[in-house]
Parts: C-alpha cells; sequence; structure tokens
C-alpha cells in the first residue's frame, strides 16, 4: 500500500467592500462580494518528504507576501518554506494583493492574508490520511481560446474584437487540456481533486468580487464527481489564452457565462473520470531560483516617457497614452536581474511543474514535450511577482502582453531560458 498521505483545507480571503480590486488599467473598488474567493490548500507527505499547496482566489501574490506566508506556515507545521507553493487563479475580480497601473495595493487586506492561508494549511495537515493517487488528462475545447491573432495589416492583435472582419487568424493553434489529480481516500474521508484548465479568469468583469470561473468550476467538480471531492483549481500555462471565442457573437461575460463555462469543464471532467491512472512512488520537491534579465529600456523612449509625464493632467488623471508612459519609466527603475522560482512536486512518475508569472502556452508545452516524465502538469500564477513571458519571436508584434511594462519586464529570449530550467529541473 502506497504511504502517500493527502489533506484539504480551505478558509474563505473574500475582502471588504471598497477594496481595490486588480486586473485592469483603471483602479476599481468593490461594491459587494458576489461569490466568495477561498484559499485551498492540500496537503501531502510520505512520512519523509511534506508538502503544501495552496491556490488563491487572487490576481497574483507579490514576493513579500509569498515569503510571510511561508514563514508563518513553516512556524506552526512540519513543512520547509520551500515545500510551500502559493499559486493564484488569476481572477480579475479579487484584492489587489499587487499595485498595476492606477490600482494601488490593497495593504491592509495583504498584511492579514497570511494569517488566514496559515489556517487553510493547518486544516489540510490535520485532515493527512492515507491516500492514492490518481492522473487523467483530456483535451477540452469550447472554453478557452487563443487571444493574439495575425490581422490583414501583418501586425499581431490581442483580443481584436468579436466578429473583426481584418482578422486573418489565430497566431497559433493553441492546446486547452484539462487535468485532473486526484487523490481517494477511505470512506471516512473525501478525495481531493487537484484541476488544471489553461484561460484567463476574466471573465466576470465589473466591481463585485468574484471567484470568476475557477471558482465556478470547483463547486461543479464537488457536486459532479463521483464522492463528492475537495476541489482546488491551478491554471495552466495561458499568456495567450482567453475565454472569448472571436467567431461567437453571443454574450461572453459575466457570470452567466462562467457558468457555461464550468459545466463544460465538469462535463469533460465526469466524462474523462474513469479512464484515471494510478500515480505511485515516492514523494519529492525540487525547486531554483534563476534570475532572468528585465528587458531593456531605450534612453529615447524612456525621455520621451517622462516628458510626457511631466505634461500629465493637472488633476494626476492620467490618459491610457501616458498610463503606459509611466509604466515604462517604472519599467526602467526594476532591477536588471529578477529573480523567479520554478518548482515541481514529484510523486513517482508523475511531475506537477509550477511556474511563476504568466508564460505562453508554447512555453509549457515545450516543457511538457521534453519532460521525461510520463505524467507532466504545468501550472502558472506560482510564487511571487507577474509578468508575461511570451516566446522570443512575439517580441514586437504588438500584442498587449509583450508592451514594456511591470507587466511585462522580461528581457525577449527569457521564455526560453526558463524552459531551459524548468527541463533541467526536471532531469534532476
Amino acid at each position: 500500500m502506497s504511504l502517500l498521505q493527502a489533506g484539504f483545507g480551505l478558509v474563505e480571503i473574500s475582502p471588504l467592500v471598497g477594496t481595490p480590486l486588480a486586473g485592469y488599467l483603471r483602479a476599481r473598488y468593490a461594491t459587494r462580494v458576489h461569490d466568495p474567493l477561498f484559499a485551498r490548500a492540500l496537503a501531502l507527505s510520505d512520512g519523509s518528504t511534506s508538502v503544501l499547496l495552496l491556490s488563491c482566489d487572487l490576481l497574483a501574490l507579490a514576493h513579500e507576501e509569498v515569503a510571510a506566508i511561508r514563514r508563518e506556515i513553516s512556524q506552526c507545521l512540519p513543512v520547509l518554506p520551500d515545500h510551500i507553493f502559493l499559486l493564484a487563479t488569476h481572477i480579475h475580480t479579487g484584492p489587489a494583493t499587487v499595485s498595476a497601473f492606477e490600482t494601488p495595493k490593497a495593504e491592509e487586506y495583504a498584511d492579514a492574508l497570511p494569517g488566514k492561508v496559515l489556517r487553510a494549511a493547518e486544516t489540510a495537515w490535520y485532515d493527512l490520511a492515507l491516500a492514492n493517487a490518481m492522473v487523467v488528462r483530456r483535451e477540452v475545447p469550447g472554453v478557452g481560446f487563443e487571444r493574439r491573432y495575425r490581422m490583414k495589416d501583418g501586425t499581431t492583435r490581442t483580443n481584436p474584437g468579436v466578429g473583426n472582419p481584418d482578422i486573418v487568424e489565430p497566431y497559433r493553434k493553441i492546446r486547452t487540456p484539462l487535468s485532473l489529480l486526484g487523490f481517494e481516500r477511505d470512506a471516512t474521508r473525501l478525495p481531493i481533486v487537484l484541476a488544471i484548465y489553461p484561460c484567463h479568469a476574466d471573465v466576470v468583469g465589473g466591481t463585485e468580487v468574484s471567484a470568476d470561473f475557477p471558482g465556478r468550476t470547483c463547486n461543479d467538480l464537488t457536486h459532479r464527481l463521483p464522492g463528492h471531492p475537495e476541489v482546488l483549481f491551478a491554471r495552466g500555462p495561458a499568456g495567450d489564452i482567453t475565454h472569448i471565442d472571436v467567431s461567437n457573437p453571443q454574450p461572453q461575460s459575466g457570470y452567466d457565462h462562467t457558468k457555461r463555462m464550468a459545466k463544460l469543464l465538469a462535463d469533460a471532467a465526469v466524462e474523462m473520470w474513469p479512464d484515471r491512472a494510478e500515480v505511485s512512488g515516492a514523494l519529492a520537491v525540487r525547486s531554483e531560483v534563476i534570475s532572468l534579465p528585465r528587458r531593456p529600456v531605450e534612453q529615447e523612449a524612456l525621455r520621451a516617457a517622462r516628458t510626457g509625464l511631466t505634461h500629465a493632467q493637472p488633476d494626476g488623471g492620467l490618459s491610457e497614452e501616458n498610463l503606459w508612459a509611466r509604466e515604462l519609466v517604472m519599467l526602467s527603475e526594476m532591477p536588471e536581474e529578477l529573480p523567479v522560482e520554478i518548482a515541481a512536486i514529484l510523486v513517482g512518475d508523475l511531475a506537477f511543474v509550477a511556474l511563476p508569472g504568466e508564460p505562453f502556452s508554447a512555453l509549457g508545452e515545450e516543457i511538457e514535450r521534453r519532460s521525461l516524465f510520463r505524467h507532466t502538469l504545468v501550472a502558472d500564477c506560482a510564487g511571487g511577482g507577474f509578468g508575461y513571458l511570451p516566446p522570443e519571436e512575439c517580441y514586437g508584434q504588438h500584442g498587449y502582453e509583450e508592451r514594456p511594462a511591470r507587466s511585462s519586464p522580461f528581457a525577449p529570449g527569457s521564455g526560453e531560458k526558463f524552459v531551459e530550467a524548468a527541463v533541467a529541473l526536471l532531469k534532476g
């Protein structure tokens, strides 16, 4: 019998009304909670190695919050700080735990977050019970779509608009697999499922707090999978994947659309669950911090940005052009080398790889292709910080994701270095 143990915990982390919401160029503030946000925790242990994986309904986490959460948990539970992994579901209707564009960081919320996440971790730890690990994966179309398109004028655009007659074709053919990593326990304990799907969670919009389609998916999987498992969500690499099908004129936003997305994912999960394969073997953790170069900023462009900002509106409001100018200035003030942490949780012939930021899907697929493990699952939005990681060929294409800013701080070629580091990590 496997000595692997698994446990689950969760705690609500919804913000108060008035809290800044992350995810857009302009600042928004919470007007009410439409549906609650949670921190969900998965604890794993085989007696010699212990791991905590925490999925939070947030856009991203700052480095200081990750360090504080790891420190607080490791002081209370016998888990090493570098064996504690934080994931964000990347919702755009949650509190601003990082500052971006005109949205200030919700400092009071961020200060209280480590204590809340600790409670989820403690619940998972004391829920540990013998478990058999299972995995299944299947392509699920019709939920996530390419958000970068080749246009008739030769450019590549992000989100060019539904029905835009100037669209030629998607920039690349994407894959959108749903992965389910399950832990089946005895009849006295609920099973646990980690669901991984690559798509931006920017469906609901507005100023009401919502866990968007990841939260709804967790609910639907709990109700529809056998045994009513506890479910947590991780986002697959989705820097270039959206929920919008540009060929579909029907409404594709709001909470009703999250229901449609979750139903499609739950339908697929129910159908594929009987095909799950058992995974067995020792539990292990590998991680490495690497440095990626900050993208260079041309001095002429920097001077123009600073000149534009000196002529900004006297009331402090910034035009969109000046917002990007300020981002360029702030990018130039970032360190020239940016540390990022790549990590992997291993169970026998399965590797779960946790990547920071928002790598494009092609980079995640390349890691999977070159992995020596039979099953390789990749998630993004892990650890602290945020920022897009496109392949080198995508720089200069006029897409939002590679426009110089704090949201795209990495130099061309960083994505490829990222892949090499992850592949080397998996090789051990």
